[in-house]
């Protein structure tokens, strides 16, 4: 039998950037998250049991990305990316990992060839994703501003977005609501606040066809839904 072994992606949006979570090992080592899968455990359970142990990162939503050999085909690696606020999980280092810390994904330490190709994997996932799915509410806190929202899609997607028909594509897709309240960002108006009107990775057509839209023409094609 191989041994399995699952990886995970984590990706955030800190400063306007995208950016990977990566735990540092004795000897000043960089890798992703991840373990090997104990017997009669769940592949994602494995996945949830490391990223919490490991960065103190629970509750995430998890999708697995793809399967791959390891160790010249000895072992199985399963990926998987999540998508979280940073700023609602608190880094903790867990037995054996020395630090855990948010790369930019364009400034990464050197990794490991399987690391790295998972990482970049990941990567591309979202942007893809980001093509059909407002995957972006996974990236905010409860509550933000259409700003907020148009900021994460930017650092994500990589390119700058045009902000009047954003805003106009967001709100006529739903898949954000008004929560009654508003928050000052600078001079003029205040912002009002919105928080997601899905809640998950649920896509509908029509959110589909918006977030298309969004994401316009540049946006980089590919990965399994």
């Amino acid at each position: 039998m191989k041994h399995i072994r699952v990886d995970l992606v984590v990706i955030s949006v800190r400063e306007r950037r995208a950016e990977g979570l990566l735990a540092r090992l004795p000897g000043s080592v960089w890798v992703l998250p991840g373990a090997a899968v104990p017997t009669g455990v769940t592949l994602e359970q494995a996945a949830r049991d490391a990223l919490a142990e490991q960065t103190g990162v629970s509750g995430a939503g998890l999708e697995q990305l793809y399967t791959f050999d390891r160790e010249g085909g000895v072992g199985v690696g399963v990926a998987y990316l999540g998508l979280v606020a940073a700023g609602r999980h608190a880094l903790t280092p867990g037995p054996g990992v020395v630090e855990v810390r948010w790369f930019p994904l364009d400034d990464l330490p050197a990794l490991g060839a399987d690391g790295a190709q998972v990482l970049a994997y990941g990567g591309s996932r979202v942007r893809a994703k980001a093509a059909y799915a407002p995957i972006a509410l996974q990236l905010l806190p409860e509550t933000f501003t259409l700003g907020e929202l148009q900021m994460v899609y930017e650092a994500v997607l990589g390119h700058p977005l045009d902000t009047r028909n954003f805003r106009r594509d967001v709100l006529a897709a739903g898949v954000v609501e008004p929560v009654g309240r508003a928050r000052a960002e600078g001079p003029g108006r205040p912002a009002l606040l919105y928080r997601s009107g899905t809640g998950d990775f649920q896509v509908l057509a029509r959110e589909r066809r918006i977030a298309r839209a969004i994401a316009g023409p540049s946006t980089p094609r590919g990965g399994t839904t």
